[in-house]
């Protein structure tokens, strides 16, 4: 117990120790995201805040005595994903050899960490990460988009994927890695309550993704090991503790094929912006989105726990979905987006369509998301 509270500890300290170094760092790269149409900010603020995460991140897991091929695939992973993203925030990486490199890195991923399951049940794992992964990743990276959002749901979804296993009794070491990522996303908030001082950005954004998202994998692959159709019927609880992100995901991408605009460039029709425009407030939203995502990953957690009946978690997992999904419908039908948002000191001429809202702007990185 002592050594799990000084592992969280470590990467909580480690992560708001380095948030200033790296946000002074940021500013004198000149790293910074600048007010643009498709973001919501109105200030230059510095970006590369998802450095210190990820050094919060690396501490905790350093000190956390898991299976070391566990602990080293999820590493490397997520130090690809910082590598990334960081050529992403400091340059340019277009979708397609973005996708590619979080497809090939989900494969190896997965590869490397189910040498145990039957041949054809690995080959269907790797080919299912393959694909589920990188929307994962890029799921966390489109809620990156308002002050402490993205990092305040991180917890949320690392808290439920613990609880899945504590409460299961699953024998799996991803529950605690979930936690130091939780922990060290808590350190990077510390500096980053509405308004936040340091985005986090696509560095941080695509490594806290993939580092879930393997937290995940590991999770389902531990239930599906052991025996009764309970800790599979718990394997299929864990894509719930992402409702929130997923949510969000499918409206913005509906939404914007709807109105024939690109779903991989910036934008400032999500979620958290329509609610804004409906009056909610920053902090408002913060609280609402993670309260939902809390909700949802409360229930997942129970029925994970107490239904052995693999048809009955299938059912109500699918319930939950439809009532993620209706949300998302209310928010994009009652709540349109571009109202009230903040003005940039310098505002930028935008193509504007029939609904008089923005269709092309930005390069679909930083804060916009894709």
């Amino acid at each position: 117990m002592i050594s799990s509270i000084l592992t969280y500890s470590a990467a909580f300290l480690v992560a708001v120790l380095l948030v200033p170094a790296v946000s002074g760092y940021a500013r004198r790269l000149g790293a910074m995201a600048t007010p643009r149409s498709d973001r919501w900010n109105e200030r230059a603020v510095p970006i590369l805040g998802g450095v210190a995460i990820a050094g919060g991140v690396l501490a905790g897991i350093l000190l956390l005595p898991a299976d070391a091929l566990d602990r080293v695939a999820l590493v490397g992973g997520m130090a690809i994903m910082v590598v990334l993203g960081l050529v992403d925030d400091l340059g340019s990486v277009g979708p397609r050899w973005r996708l590619f490199v979080e497809a090939a890195t989900a494969a190896g991923f997965t590869w490397l960490v189910t040498p145990e399951l039957d041949a054809p049940i690995r080959i269907a794992a790797i080919a299912v990460a393959t694909v589920c992964l990188p929307v994962a990743i890029n799921a966390l990276n489109l809620v990156d988009n308002a002050d402490g959002l993205a990092s305040l749901l991180s917890i949320v979804t690392a808290g439920t994927l613990a609880a899945i296993v504590a409460a299961v009794g699953i024998p799996s070491d991803a529950g605690s890695m979930a936690l130091i990522i939780g922990a060290a996303c808590l350190g990077f908030l510390v500096h980053n309550r509405p308004p936040a001082r340091v985005f986090m950005g696509d560095c941080g954004s695509l490594m806290l993704g993939f580092g879930l998202a393997g937290c995940s994998v590991l999770i389902v692959r531990d239930a599906v090991l052991l025996p009764g159709a309970s800790h599979a019927a718990a394997a299929m609880a864990v894509p719930l503790a992402w409702a929130v992100q997923f949510g969000d995901l499918g409206m913005v991408f509906i939404t914007r094929l709807r109105r024939r605009a690109s779903p991989f460039r910036g934008g400032v029709d999500h979620t958290s912006h329509r609610l804004i425009s409906g009056g909610l407030g920053p902090v408002g939203v913060l609280v609402a989105l993670s309260a939902f995502g809390a909700l949802v990953g409360a229930a997942a957690v129970w029925l994970a726990a107490s239904a052995g009946d693999f048809r009955l978690v299938a059912t109500a997992a699918i319930v939950l979905a439809i009532l993620v999904a209706a949300f998302e419908t209310v928010v994009a039908w009652r709540l349109p987006f571009g109202h009230n948002r903040p003005t940039p000191a310098q505002p930028t001429p935008r193509p504007i369509d029939v609904d008089g809202v923005a269709v092309k702007s930005g390069t679909g990185v930083g804060r916009g998301g894709p």
